[in-house]
């Protein structure tokens, strides 16, 4: 797909998309320990973008067992691509969020994904700074090319945006957070998740089918590929790339 034909697209679709934040706070107190959604084996209606207040920024600095995802910007005639490639960290969300609002005003916007996912509460954060960019007129699509995988806390951010492209063979896989400290789940956080990416336009039907295979049972990952969420009725990915 040419540049020009992606700027028209995303374009289009930027109000397009069910896009309604659930209910449930996205940061976290200060004795809580921050959940970690990541890979363990790798360190036809015009809806509403609504928003909710972002919470301050952590102070704290990201654990060096996980380095912050690389970010960069590429910028493509009248479109920008801004590609993280790596693990959600606060560290990566605050260069994530800072090179959002780098950027003119309105300038459509690509972002391109290669990240095993990382902690929730910045993830969480980065989704609604998105959502907000959207909200004030900006197109962002986000894309997963060929041979790369968007994982765990990577699937909420990516269905921030709106198209959502991806290869046929990219993967993406979704699962119970773990707290970062002692790898165990709950209850509380893997609803919130679910909640979260039903609340971004995942399919409720698909959602159901995942906790029904323990996707979301802290027993397993649940991994599929872009043209198999496509054939499922996903709604993850709008647009396979061809």
């Amino acid at each position: 797909m040419s540049v020009r034909s992606l700027v028209r697209k995303v374009g289009f679709g930027c109000g397009l998309g069910a896009l309604l934040i659930a209910g449930a706070a996205s940061g976290r107190a200060a004795t809580q320990p921050d959940g970690l959604s990541l890979n363990p084996v790798t360190p036809s209606a015009v809806a509403p973008v609504i928003v909710n207040p972002a919470p301050p920024a952590p102070s704290a600095a990201s654990s060096a067992e996980f380095p912050d995802a690389v970010m960069s910007r590429n910028d493509q005639g009248d479109l920008t691509v801004l590609r993280l490639d790596g693990i959600i960290t606060p560290g990566a969300e605050r260069s994530f969020v800072d090179a959002l609002h780098a950027l003119p005003a309105r300038r459509p916007l690509v972002i391109e994904l290669s990240s095993p996912g990382g902690f929730t509460a910045a993830g969480y954060r980065m989704i609604d700074a998105v959502l907000a960019e959207r909200k004030d007129g900006r197109p962002i699509a986000t894309r997963v090319r060929d041979g790369e995988s968007c994982e765990s806390m990577c699937v909420g951010l990516y269905l921030a945006g709106y198209p959502r492209y991806a290869a046929p063979r990219a993967e993406f896989m979704v699962h119970a957070p773990r707290m970062a400290e002692n790898g165990r789940m709950t209850m509380r956080s893997t609803q919130m998740m679910v909640e979260r990416l039903v609340s971004l336009g995942a399919s409720p039907a698909w959602i159901q089918r995942v906790k029904a295979e323990g996707g979301f049972s802290g027993a397993r990952d649940y991994r599929e590929t872009a043209d198999r969420l496509s054939a499922d009725g996903a709604n993850i990915v709008t647009d396979l790339l061809r």
